[in-house]
């Protein structure tokens, strides 16, 4: 299984918390679970299905892009995919970047 890089999911993540009252709700309002029970792949798809759900064609498009787009300082290694080991490794340095990025390089969600 090829899983996107660690950006796809930092943003998602990102976005979730951004809006946790109306994500957090709206899942325990339809499944009656706890999304943070849910395993991190399942969380990811569920959040992107929340997200994209009754946008456009043209809307969805555009947040895929902006979802997958690199930021300027990723290590992508000449890699056309991304293996499960690779994408754990960029996916935890992610998580323990602690660096505060300026406003003017941070992606709006």
């Amino acid at each position: 299984m090829v899983r996107p890089p660690y950006w796809v999911g930092q943003r998602l993540l990102t976005l979730a918390v951004k809006r946790w009252p109306e994500f957090h709700g709206t899942m325990l309002f339809r499944t009656g679970r706890e999304p943070l029970d849910l395993p991190l792949p399942s969380l990811l798809d569920v959040i992107y299905a929340w997200w994209v759900e009754g946008g456009t064609e043209k809307d969805v498009a555009k947040f895929q892009q902006q979802l997958e787009s690199p930021p300027v300082d990723a290590e992508l290694d000449g890699r056309e995919e991304w293996s499960d080991e690779a994408t754990d490794e960029s996916f935890a340095r992610a998580l323990s970047d602690r660096r505060v990025r300026p406003v003017q390089d941070r992606h709006q969600w």
